[in-house]
């Protein structure tokens, strides 16, 4: 059976994401209440109490949206139309936990990597101690940073078909097989390519609401933009799963 085509999986993905206007803005308001908690976070006003407890509400926020972000991802795989409801919270909490353990995991080894080689660098900033031919090793260590980029979402779908287990995370052979069946070529484009387009049009959109709407123009971005490109790009990752 052939895949479905990357058009009617954006089409789908666009409608999806404003299928269900409550879900979006609840979406939005954790975006806009952990945005806030960060900005509010490095504001000088407050003393470092207060700000460890700002610092607490935006990690608290990011794993309630890295736990939704993989619902939607889950229940795409599994044939769902709907945008998923904010339930079952303990659940949603574990997997995003899981989820940021998984990405420190994955690129622990190119961090570690940089941070060795560089280690004298860092400690002295003394450009003469870098080692020789640091601009080949550097670009190494970005591209193999790339790549677990841009693989991680197989890493998520493998999880997503064994219904969010970890120990599916590191299968290497399955995640492979996973690779070749959605086809290589297919991941980076959807997930390097939309993650570019989806970049710039936030952007854009978030100045022209800021510079037009003074005050309102700067949460519309948390509330509503944010959260529907954030669902646009999981459900088309989600899709891409689907023969």
């Amino acid at each position: 059976m052939e895949p479905i085509s990357l058009k009617d999986i954006i089409i789908d993905s666009l409608k999806y994401s404003a299928s269900d206007l409550k879900m979006l803005i609840v979406l939005g308001f954790v975006l806009l209440l952990a945005d806030t908690a960060e900005n509010l976070t490095y504001n000088g006003l407050f003393g470092d109490e207060i700000k460890l407890v700002f610092l607490g509400i935006v990690v608290v926020m990011a794993i309630f949206e890295a736990g939704y972000v993989f619902r939607i991802i889950l229940e795409t795989v599994q044939g769902s139309d709907k945008l998923p409801k904010f339930e079952n919270l303990k659940l949603m909490f574990i997997h995003g936990v899981t989820e940021f353990v998984l990405l420190i995991i994955y690129f622990l080894i190119p961090i570690v990597f940089f941070g060795t080689f560089y280690f004298k660098f860092l400690i002295s900033m003394d450009f003469n101690t870098l080692p020789l031919l640091s601009d080949i090793f550097i670009i190494l260590i970005l591209g193999f940073t790339v790549l677990v980029y841009i693989l991680f979402p197989a890493v998520l779908l493998h999880r997503a078909d064994n219904n969010g287990s970890f120990k599916s995370s590191f299968d290497f052979i399955e995640i492979y097989h996973k690779i070749r069946n959605v086809g290589l070529k297919r991941l980076v484009v959807v997930y390097l390519g939309l993650f570019i387009i989806v970049s710039i049009v936030k952007i854009v959109l978030t100045s022209t609401f800021a510079h037009n709407l003074p005050i309102i123009g700067e949460v519309i971005p948390d509330l509503i933009i944010a959260p529907y490109l954030l669902i646009f790009t999981t459900r088309v990752l989600g899709l891409i799963n689907t023969p």
